[in-house]
């Protein structure tokens, strides 16, 4: 028989003062488990056996690594009988309540009330005192265990053992229970080191055939007003830099959107220096902030320099007026940078590289190619 989808939790709070509130609202879901599913006696105990999907669908807000986390909490403080192998939501979760030392729940107790979850597995001869941490202290086998039904190796668990001592023999803080205190942290440690790996395994260098993702177009088109022509300029550029570089990363959007709006930010103060539409002259120079925005593109000062001349003669046989003749100039240093680079990597059939000398010139290929209008260089 199942519960009722959406019934809510009900837990006692001197419960959840002692044994803490994720622990408390655990107990009171296996209380409801118990009262819904066939019960099997064996043992002197009242065994209850649960499908892992159904267990789950009680506490959406859970992952499987929170409930075997929580599991082997009350299996520490002697509160939970564990049959079988750990949670699974693939698989049946077989449990039972040690009924001699389990506490209360709301109104159906569920035997003897204990005052302090640590004296869960306190014999009747009188309550176990708190002890402050030994100098010699090591976990036992049965927590290594349960550490391990939580998927961490015994080598990572061992490993914390010195940390752990230290730090609480330093603080000099008496327990009743340092095994529960060393399962939570081994396990909080080993979240910690899982999530780093991860993030370290997403790290990737750059590939020749990368674009920015449309979550990080529509942050620098729509939201930052960036022109898309402008942004697609700066593509070959920010994988040349990177790929030469030979990082690894796992956030190239987010480097990319930063190295555009950086470059958009100079390029923005160059244009609105220069209002007027004037023809080319031969005395033309480039601004300084243009050299600025070309090294952060990280392309070599004199190789622009080098281009002045030809941009100069072309556009004054052209006899067109532009309103900024260095954003006109800037968007020629880029290509053409990107495609000195990209010959530097073609080897010819001699074996020798191609791009030790320019060979891309404005009049070696169409002119359309070379310097076509765009609406962010106009």
């Amino acid at each position: 028989m199942s519960l009722i989808p959406e019934k809510p939790i009900a837990f006692s709070p001197t419960l959840a003062a002692t044994l803490g509130l994720e622990e408390a609202i655990l107990v009171q879901v296996l209380q409801e488990c118990k009262s819904h599913y066939p019960q099997t006696p064996s043992s002197g105990y009242t065994w209850v056996t649960v499908a892992g999907k159904n267990l789950l669908n009680l506490v959406p807000f859970w992952s499987d690594q929170d409930i075997n986390r929580l599991i082997a909490s009350l299996h520490e403080k002697g509160l939970l009988l564990i049959g079988g192998g750990p949670f699974s939501a693939q698989g049946e979760f077989r449990f039972a309540f040690n009924d001699r030392t389990v506490v209360a729940v709301g109104n159906q107790p569920l035997s003897t009330v204990a005052s302090n979850a640590s004296q869960a597995n306190t014999p009747a001869s009188g309550p176990r005192s708190a002890k402050a941490m030994g100098i010699s202290w090591q976990p036992s086998e049965d927590t290594l265990r349960q550490l391990a039904q939580l998927g961490v190796t015994g080598e990572f668990a061992r490993q914390q053992i010195p940390q752990f001592v230290s730090y609480w023999r330093e603080r000099n803080v008496p327990r009743h229970s340092w095994e529960s205190k060393f399962i939570k942290e081994v396990w909080r440690q080993w979240q910690q080191a899982e999530t780093a790996q991860q993030r370290q395994l997403r790290k990737v260098p750059i590939s020749n055939q990368w674009r920015p993702s449309e979550d990080a177009l529509h942050i620098l088109n729509r939201q930052g007003g960036i022109n898309a022509n402008f942004i697609e300029d700066a593509i070959p550029e920010f994988v040349l830099y990177w790929r030469s570089s030979g990082e690894v990363s796992s956030t190239w959007d987010s480097k990319f959107i930063q190295h555009v709006r950086h470059q958009w930010q100079f390029y923005n103060g160059a244009i609105n220096q220069d209002k007027m539409p004037r023809p080319m002259t031969a005395d033309w120079q480039p601004v300084a902030s243009t050299f600025d925005i070309l090294q952060m593109a990280n392309i070599d000062a004199d190789f622009a320099r080098q281009l002045i001349p030809e941009f100069i003669l072309y556009w004054q046989e052209n006899g067109s007026a532009q309103c900024s003749w260095s954003t006109k100039f800037l968007q020629y240093v880029k290509r053409q940078w990107a495609r000195h680079i990209q010959s530097q990597s073609v080897e010819t059939p001699h074996g020798k590289q191609q791009g030790s000398h320019r060979t891309s010139r404005i009049r070696d290929r169409n002119i359309i190619d070379a310097l076509s209008d765009r609406s962010w260089a106009s």
